[in-house]
């Protein structure tokens, strides 16, 4: 049975007239008739009964209505239904961060997709820009916040603000380090001298300073690696080396009690970006381009209130968008 020719019979019944069922269903008349003439053919009965004045039920019509108007009135509720839940944002989404922007970002996120998705399953996934960034190439996150722009296909990437870098150095070893009195600026040509202490490739610190000193010519004094963050600042505040981040609360909090010095770099090019990142895949689509405009504006709110201390607004297009 052809659900269209069951839908055209209950109308004209409800009509009482192929005319003004036609007008109703915007088919032409004949189209309409034969629908119906269809549908008693399959039936084996006749259904309707056709006079001067219009046409009105047979015995048999009168039974098949009752069957067929809920039948109808059922597929047309199952539409609305489907349809009202496809425009609703629903499913899992990932979102990756890196673990201070973690701290900053996730929770206003999370309150507002509770709030505004009730259907979205938000997964928020914190770790070193390291994990971030693996858990993109591997397709574990939909969203991310990265510092590494270099993702391949199957990626919208966004680059979002640009934050300079400062090196960091134990207030009372930094003139050792040096071989001098402590600058007011250093230069890239110093991280061939200074001790450093960095975490390992892919992060965007470590890939910045082998890009900067190969472009310079020298080699960087790498003393000793590994991608903790807080690690990292236990070992330079101990005086066993120096390092590059940004003046965010944590470090600066060291500066501010005296323990370590910052000093900015001569060359601009001694910065970090950070990248707004989307999945491209279509599964799930509606909930991740929600989630993707809450993430965008909570970061401009944060930005806005001084949450990444010297960084501006990148405005610029897409670094990335390439088809899965």
């Amino acid at each position: 049975m052809i659900f269209e020719d069951l839908r055209a019979f209950v109308v004209v019944a409800q009509h009482g007239s192929f005319a003004q069922a036609a007008a109703d269903l915007c088919i032409a008349q004949s189209a309409l008739s034969k629908r119906v003439q269809r549908l008693e053919h399959r039936m084996g009965a006749l259904l309707l009964e056709r006079h001067a004045r219009g046409v009105a039920l047979t015995q048999a019509g009168h039974a098949f209505l009752v069957r067929a108007r809920r039948l109808v009135d059922e597929v047309a509720d199952m539409e609305r239904n489907l349809s009202s839940f496809a425009q609703t944002p629903s499913g899992e989404v990932r979102i990756a961060l890196p673990q201070r922007t973690c701290g900053l970002l996730a929770p206003p996120v999370v309150e507002r997709c509770l709030r505004e998705l009730p259907l979205v399953n938000l997964q928020v996934l914190e770790g070193t820009p390291s994990n971030v960034h693996g858990w993109l190439i591997r397709g574990e996150a939909d969203i991310a916040m990265t510092y590494n722009a270099d993702l391949g296909s199957g990626f919208s990437v966004k680059p979002f603000l640009v934050e300079p870098l400062f090196l960091f150095a134990a207030a009372r070893a930094a003139a050792a380090q040096f071989g001098r009195p402590v600058p007011d600026a250093c230069s890239v040509a110093d991280l061939a001298v200074l001790p450093l202490i960095l975490p390992r490739k892919p992060h965007n610190v470590r890939v910045l300073v082998d890009r900067l000193s190969a472009g310079h010519g020298i080699r960087p004094n790498i003393v000793y690696e590994t991608d903790g963050a807080t690690t990292i600042r236990g070992l330079v505040e101990r005086g066993m080396g120096t390092t590059l981040f940004s003046l965010n609360t944590s470090w600066s909090y060291a500066v501010e009690s005296g323990l370590l010095v910052a000093l900015p770099f001569t060359s601009p090019l001694v910065n970090w970006k950070m990248y707004l990142v989307r999945t491209r895949r279509d599964e799930g689509a509606l909930a991740i381009d929600r989630v993707h405009e809450i993430v965008a504006q909570e970061l401009e709110q944060l930005l806005a209130s001084g949450a990444w201390p010297n960084a501006r607004r990148i405005s610029g297009e897409t670094v990335a968008e390439t088809a899965a």
